[in-house]
């Protein structure tokens, strides 16, 4: 029996696999997966996961973008993970279609982009735990352009063809003298295509290697000779470029130049690969789910999209423009009424969660046979396309928990909960930040919260300082919890917040080290407001902000091999990263 599950699903797996052997053929089903979905969820594999700085607690959302770019720009996501979720109010029930997509930067000619990129060896080591098939990525991975890239590339090849054109259009007054030491090169090739004319073939590739200028005495001298030729440069497989020759009349060479053409014109269209996809789902404007997605839009911004921009502003302006209806599953997770229930919000964790009292996941199959997962049936848990799908699961158990709690239901159904109700509002459009107890999310249509953290101290000090010799320093204010930057500063900050006033006067900077308060560190910076105080943010409304007037971000900092996130050992006074609160006003669910 297990054997026929592990055959069943490695059926299901290989149809749902998308690849450049057959990206082409089922670019139509994935456009009118996404034109026909109630909702659509996404999820990503990476080469790496974050770049020399680590993540503060203390971060604020500029800055965590700031190390956020670094990432997206040194490392590449190969896996795209995309489903697509189908409602049927007739019989109130869900289906789904899954397509676990392999992406590769493969150039498509010599001028198409020709990327670097850095793996990080836990990430790579992570990705062949779970028997990542590398092989079919660097072999048949879907290739993508930036839209940029891909009008660049038609330009270069009008370019191209115009001057093709011209050169073959070349009278014989306008041929370049022979070089004698290309002389005896040139009589071997001139050999060899008149053998082919008395031959029966219709083609021929001449196999010399040839350099430029080498190509143009060829066509020069086989067009005196053999007008009933026609040359033109093709690219073999493993890149070598070579003449391939065929017998044709003036009208027949005039065809194939066409074709040559409009087959030139279409290998850069298809270079454009994944990057269609991207479109599509940008158009349809459907509701796009994932789970702790801040990489993976960043990523997605990146490769099929354009540069991720320098400025914060930008940041949050491209993704509106892309990527317009945004959720997140584990800000969802976090946040009440959720968080009293859910103990953890890793994926795994929390589908296991979902799937028991008081939550239900629905009966979800694939919409047509082989199009989708089976639950139970060789889970594949960091397989993009399955995660895709997990995702999209725990987004409705968790709607649906949340009609309960609400009493409300669509179509009078107790507790069901559609992509397009009110009640899932205040979650679109926010990005969960990791490890930031007081700025749970950015908030990409509008400004970001900005937290009282007059509790919280800047210091530095000798490289040779542990933290127990801050501790020591912060004794009589009781608990601390620290956040290390570097070898020689941190972050303190203090469980006691009414002790906050009297740190400066009585730990008064010395020789030995430096102490300022959290605003006198970030005015330091210059870094400009960004935001409002949490406790307005329920006042805002969508329509009445304007991201456009939020202030650019200063410049990142360069990368430095120093800056790595050091690993240090827990003090007891740091039980407080763990300490539950509220962070910021919720939605009232009431």
């Amino acid at each position: 029996m297990k054997r026929i599950f592990s055959n069943l699903f490695t059926k299901y797996k290989r149809n749902m696999d998308i690849t450049s052997a057959n990206f082409k053929e089922r670019l139509p089903q994935i456009e009118e997966a996404i034109d026909t979905a109630s909702f659509i969820s996404f999820d990503g594999e990476f080469t790496g996961l974050n770049a020399y700085r680590g993540i503060s607690p203390f971060d604020l959302p500029h800055e965590r973008y700031d190390k956020l770019q670094e990432s997206a720009r040194q490392f590449l996501l190969v896996q795209f993970g995309l489903c697509t979720f189908h409602y049927n109010p007739t019989d109130d029930s869900y289906s789904h279609q899954a397509f676990n997509v392999y992406v590769w930067p493969r150039p498509c000619s010599r001028t198409a982009p020709d990327p670097r990129f850095l793996c990080q060896t836990s990430s790579i080591d992570f990705l062949t735990k779970q028997n990542f098939d590398f092989n079919k990525l660097f072999k048949e991975g879907v290739s993508y352009l930036r839209p940029a890239e891909l009008s660049k590339l038609k330009e270069s090849l009008v370019e191209r063809q115009e001057n093709r054109r011209t050169s073959q259009a070349f009278t014989p007054d306008q041929n370049i003298p022979v070089p004698q030491d290309q002389e005896e090169f040139l009589s071997g090739v001139m050999e060899s295509i008149e053998n082919f004319v008395k031959s029966e073939n219709q083609t021929m590739d001449l196999e010399s290697k040839m350099n430029g200028f080498q190509r143009r005495l060829v066509y020069q001298t086989a067009r005196e000779k053999f007008s009933q030729l026609s040359l033109s440069s093709v690219n073999r497989t493993g890149g070598d470029r070579v003449i391939c020759v065929v017998k044709a009349d003036e009208e027949q060479q005039q065809q194939f130049a066409h074709l040559k053409e409009k087959a030139e014109h279409s290998e850069v269209e298809e270079a454009f690969g994944f990057s269609r996809v991207v479109q599509k789902i940008t158009e349809s404007g459907k509701l796009l789910i994932g789970h702790n997605m801040i990489l993976d839009v960043a990523h997605t911004l990146n490769q099929f999209c354009g540069p991720l921009p320098e400025s914060y502003t930008d940041f949050k302006v491209m993704t509106s423009a892309v990527l317009p209806n945004l959720l997140d599953t584990k800000l969802m997770a976090n946040t009440t009424p959720f968080k009293q229930e859910i103990h953890n919000s890793a994926l795994e964790e929390l589908f296991k969660i979902v799937s028991t009292s008081p939550y239900s996941v629905p009966y979800c199959p694939p919409k047509t046979p082989g199009s989708g997962y089976i639950i139970g049936q060789g889970d594949k848990f960091h397989e993009a396309g399955y995660d895709a799908l997990i995702t999209g699961l725990c987004f409705i158990a968790m709607s649906n928990r949340l009609g309960q709690h609400c009493s409300q239901g669509e179509k009078g159904k107790d507790g069901r909960v559609l992509p397009d109700s009110p009640l899932i509002q205040p979650f679109l459009n926010k990005l969960y930040l990791m490890r930031i107890n007081d700025i749970p999310y950015i908030n990409l249509a509008g400004d970001d919260l900005v937290p009282d953290r007059g509790h919280v101290f800047h210091i530095t000090f000798p490289k040779e300082w542990k933290s127990s010799d801050i501790i020591h320093l912060f004794t009589q204010f009781g608990y601390v919890f620290i956040s290390w930057l570097d070898d020689s500063s941190a972050f303190v900050s203090l469980k006691e917040k009414e002790l906050a006033g009297t740190v400066l006067s009585v730990l008064q900077t010395s020789s030995v080290y430096r102490l300022q308060t959290y605003a006198s560190y970030q005015k330091s910076k210059s870094v400009p407001s960004t935001g409002i105080i949490p406790t307005l943010e329920k006042r805002i409304t969508v329509s009445n902000v304007n991201v456009d007037n939020v202030e650019d971000q200063p410049k990142k900092r360069p990368l430095s091999p120093e800056q790595n996130n050091l690993k240090r050992h827990k003090s007891v006074t740091e039980e407080l990263e763990t300490e539950k609160c509220k962070t910021f006003e919720e939605p009232d669910w009431d």
